[in-house]
């Protein structure tokens, strides 16, 4: 296809926006420092995690779980995430069309005293084949980090800021998501991985999901597009409103589960774009039939301790 390749540039934007668009409450905390984004979903709490985890208060009548879910959130030292992402794009071009489904899978192991996280990522697109990548960051001596990531061929290593890997940092993505909690309602309790949870909504709405990502940056890869800055800003017109939810274990009032569905944002915003190429994009339409994100911690403060690999390090 003649334009993959403006396919493929897209399915980037896409990807970035999608991650950006997750930290729905990134400016609303203002008492947590939130340099992370990230995801995270469902393999993460087992029955001996809720074991591990340090109950947060006894019950009482007056407590609030979502105050309670970020002050223990603030105080995690180390926990283990995953975060899975489902993206199905239908891409047509010169009639021709390609129909590509993904999902991408990303465990977490974080420590935050000193700062540590250990990353391992699989992108599955079925017929399309698979890619794994993983990341290592450790402390170094200079009081910085040493970022060490295997692109499924070979190993490389270099001096990292905390901007470098902040979408790994599944204690602060959490934090990012669910801000001070104050705009969430909750909906009741619901089964989270076998333990009840309490189940809070917030809806993002098109204007503050628009600020987002104006903040966030997601979509500066789209200069390569030749695009200016105004029909950037058009892209990102008539988004609608998201739904986000979150999961707060019942005996721990740890949150166990964040997720959101970006298919409408997504699928507007694709389309949006190729208006906003123009001659560029003639003939070519996409399609996001779904997106959803998820994202599940687990081993609060009992998470499972590493070393960077020898291979790694060499």
């Amino acid at each position: 296809m003649k334009k993959k390749v403006l396919a493929l540039i897209l399915t980037g934007v896409l990807a970035a926006s999608a991650t950006a668009c997750g930290d729905s409450s990134k400016d609303t905390n203002a008492s947590v420092n939130t340099d992370t984004q990230a995801g995270v979903q469902d393999n993460a709490q087992s029955a001996d995690a809720q074991d591990n985890a340090e109950p947060a208060s006894e019950a009482q009548p007056d407590v609030d779980p979502m105050e309670e879910a970020v002050k223990n959130m603030e105080s995690v030292t180390n926990l283990e995430a995953q975060m899975i992402m489902d993206m199905d794009m239908t891409v047509s071009a010169e009639g021709q069309e390609q129909a590509v489904e993904s999902t991408t899978t990303m465990d977490m192991v974080c420590f935050n005293d000193p700062v540590k996280i250990k990353l391992d990522m699989t992108m599955d697109m079925g017929a399309q084949g698979s890619t794994n990548m993983q990341v290592y960051v450790m402390p170094s001596d200079s009081g910085t980090y040493t970022m060490y990531m295997y692109d499924g061929q070979s190993w490389t290593s270099g001096e990292a800021s905390e901007a470098d890997f902040a979408e790994y940092d599944a204690r602060n993505s959490m934090l990012g998501y669910i801000g001070d909690g104050s705009k969430y309602t909750q909906e009741g309790t619901e089964q989270v991985n076998g333990a009840n949870a309490y189940k809070y909504s917030y809806v993002l709405t098109e204007a503050e999901l628009k600020e987002q990502m104006q903040e966030s940056g997601a979509l500066d890869s789209v200069s390569q597009l030749g695009l200016d800055v105004s029909q950037v800003d058009s892209m990102l017109d008539e988004l609608g409103d998201v739904t986000a939810y979150v999961w707060i274990d019942e005996a721990t009032y740890y949150p166990v589960k964040y997720e959101m569905d970006m298919t409408t944002v997504m699928d507007t915003l694709m389309k949006n774009m190729l208006e906003a190429m123009g001659d560029q994009a003639e003939g070519v339409s996409m399609s996001v039939p779904e997106m959803k994100i998820s994202m599940t911690c687990s081993n609060f403060n009992s998470a499972t301790d590493f070393t960077v690999p020898d291979e790694a390090q060499n």
